[in-house]
């Protein structure tokens, strides 16, 4: 009697570690999981950075480079009956529309609607500016001085576009959803370095045409275009390299 009651007395009285244990590590490997999930940006908020890097970084900084300083460059060239630095610049600057509204449609699908901070606030007040810049471009007014008030629009809208996408990068990085390493503010900032040392080349070599004071020919371009073509391909090279850096950090986890 006592041999046959001390087993069940045994199984009875046993608690289920097995089950108990199996059921407490599938719980914490959930909340490790979910805990995973929250910790690291969503695919769609990587590709909203990134296609905003090579937007902004990569081919606005080009397509202002090549309307600015190049006009009296590849002056007996066209493409498609375009002259070359039209065709680049449109090239560069469709590139750079395209994929910031990409990037906005990334974002807006990822959070579901507009969330009001600072990094949205200007990133949407940047997608407006850039929005309608094929427009103004577009437009043709019969009358001179509207014409040079678009073309001034136009510049104006641009350059303040540029320098709010850049500032919404700074943000972007130091937002705590964006989990970025901090190294990106010094990489951001070294492709902005880039665009105003180039900048400030191309005014030189500008300075430096207008005291040789060379008549211009519009079938041949003018002083120092070899020079402009060299640091414009540097300054191509540099950004695509700080541009692909960047990238590599939206994406490090």
């Amino acid at each position: 009697m006592v041999a046959h009651s001390f087993p069940l007395r045994l199984l009875l009285t046993r608690p289920p570690f097995p089950i108990c244990t199996q059921f407490a590590i599938s719980a914490s490997s959930n909340v490790t999981e979910h805990s995973h999930d929250h910790d690291h940006p969503s695919v769609l908020k990587r590709l909203h950075g990134t296609f905003m890097v090579i937007a902004w970084l990569f081919f606005n900084s080009l397509g202002n480079t090549v309307a600015r300083y190049f006009k009296k460059t590849w002056t007996n060239k066209q493409y498609f009956g375009t002259p070359v630095w039209i065709f680049y610049h449109r090239a560069y600057m469709m590139a750079c529309w395209t994929l910031t509204c990409a990037a906005i449609i990334c974002i807006f699908i990822d959070l579901e609607g507009f969330e009001a901070h600072a990094h949205s606030i200007v990133g949407l007040t940047t997608f407006v500016l850039v929005f309608v810049q094929p427009i103004l471009a577009l437009m043709r007014p019969p009358q001179q001085q509207a014409q040079s008030a678009i073309r001034i629009l136009h510049r104006l809208l641009g350059h303040a576009a540029y320098i709010l996408a850049v500032t919404n990068m700074f943000l972007g990085v130091g937002l705590e959803s964006a989990h970025i390493s901090s190294v990106m503010y010094g990489l951001v900032g070294g492709a902005l370095g880039v665009h105003v040392l180039a900048h400030v080349a191309f005014n030189v070599l500008e300075y430096l045409a207008r005291q040789k004071g060379s008549e211009l020919d519009v079938n041949k371009d003018a002083s120092f275009s070899r020079w402009r073509k060299t640091i414009l391909m540097v300054q191509m090279i540099t950004l695509y390299a700080f541009a692909i850096v960047n990238v590599v950090f939206v994406w490090r986890v």
